[in-house]
């Protein structure tokens, strides 16, 4: 099945309105559990346009940077402030969020269906399953919304500063910039706390289809490693997000302080906890499983080794060969064993993962230290 049909057949699933029921390929009616929210019906809007779901946000993303550029340009911003990638995040930053949100909710319908070999044979689990793993809830989402916008209202009258004097890079120095700013600010509030709300939803979903709804089977462990990858893409998607805001914040910031490293801290720990939280319980369940294959293979080695202990003894050496065979095959077996990991993710995923959380550091520390140098 494509991906495309894959992110259709989830689509169906949530109905015209998400309260009908629905007929499966099972022949089993569905019953959505909630309503789909604003953003599915969103994205299901531009799944339904004639060209790639992407370029869409493509486009709009080069529309905004189009009228940003040609603001701070004719306004002298880049002369006075220099030229920093938050200048060209910032109006496209919710434009971003949706399409993490997008990919998200279409790498979560691949993700199960290579999950399926490891999914519990009940009825009606998969299509649940794969309903909220891909969508929201439609009123809890409204309030994530609103929630954002309240934030970033608190959010800068606390500064003791309006949005005009908020450090922005320039961004705002301008009345056309000032303008532009604020009209995209609403919106990066809103689906900011969207895009929040989205990643602990679904990782809750995962973290409960490890915990309820998985069969583990130490021999075949591929199936499992599926939704760590929707996981692992959540986590980088998260960090990629943060990664200008981290640059505004340091700006903000003329000295390296405990303020500023505390300040900094989420930025770096959020896509770790985004990326082991919902794995944490397979963790545990192969780890006891392999413990448990472990002390059964050293049992029955326990059993092989008395019975040629006792040919020996007993000078019965017809067979013997039959009893060490077996003894090299649970060795084997044993060895086996040891290997097998007891992550639910492809070897290299967390590595790699960690190395894009911590580039922006190491990045960033390399600069302070050369401004330093310099300066003296």
């Amino acid at each position: 099945m494509t991906a495309t049909k894959r992110t259709s057949t989830a689509r169906s699933l949530r109905g015209a309105k998400g309260s009908a029921e629905i007929e499966t390929p099972s022949r089993q009616a569905f019953l959505p559990p909630y309503p789909p929210s604003w953003v599915d019906r969103f994205t299901d809007w531009v799944e339904r346009l004639p060209v790639p779901w992407w370029l869409f946000y493509l486009v709009v993303g080069l529309l905004l940077e189009t009228i940003q550029i040609y603001i701070l340009w004719s306004g002298s911003v880049f002369e006075a402030f220099g030229v920093h990638l938050f200048q060209f995040y910032f109006p496209i930053n919710f434009v971003f969020a949706l399409l993490l949100i997008h990919a998200l909710d279409r790498r979560g319908s691949t993700a199960l269906e290579r999950f399926r070999p490891a999914l519990r044979p009940q009825p009606g689990v998969e299509e649940r399953m794969a309903y909220e793993l891909t969508t929201l809830p439609a009123r809890p989402t409204i309030l994530a919304g609103l929630a954002g916008l309240a934030f970033g209202v608190v959010g800068v009258l606390s500064t003791g500063q309006g949005l005009r004097e908020y450090p922005l890079f320039g961004i705002n120095v301008t009345p056309a910039g000032y303008a532009f700013a604020a009209a995209t600010f609403i919106p990066t509030l809103w689906v900011w706390f969207t895009l929040i709300y989205h990643t602990i939803h679904q990782l809750r979903v995962v973290r409960r289809i490890y915990a309820q709804e998985t069969r583990v089977d130490l021999y075949r462990l591929r199936p499992i490693y599926a939704l760590a990858e929707l996981t692992a893409l959540a986590a980088a998607g998260f960090a990629v997000y943060t990664y200008p805001w981290l640059e505004d914040l340091l700006n903000a910031a003329s000295e390296l302080n405990l303020a500023v490293i505390v300040l900094n801290i989420p930025f770096f720990a959020w896509p770790i906890v985004i990326f082991l939280w919902p794995l944490w319980g397979a963790h545990r369940t192969l780890v006891e499983l392999k413990e448990s294959a472990l002390a059964e293979a050293a049992t029955r080695a326990k059993l092989m080794a008395s019975l040629l202990h006792e040919r020996i003894d007993g000078r019965q050496l017809a067979g013997i060969d039959e009893v060490h065979k077996a003894i090299t095959a649970l060795e084997f077996e044993n060895a086996r064993l040891l290997k097998i990991p007891t992550w639910p993710w492809q070897p290299g995923t967390f590595r790699g993962l960690l190395a894009a959380v911590l580039l922006p550091l190491v990045l960033w520390i390399v600069q302070f230290g050369l401004q330093r140098l310099l300066v003296k």
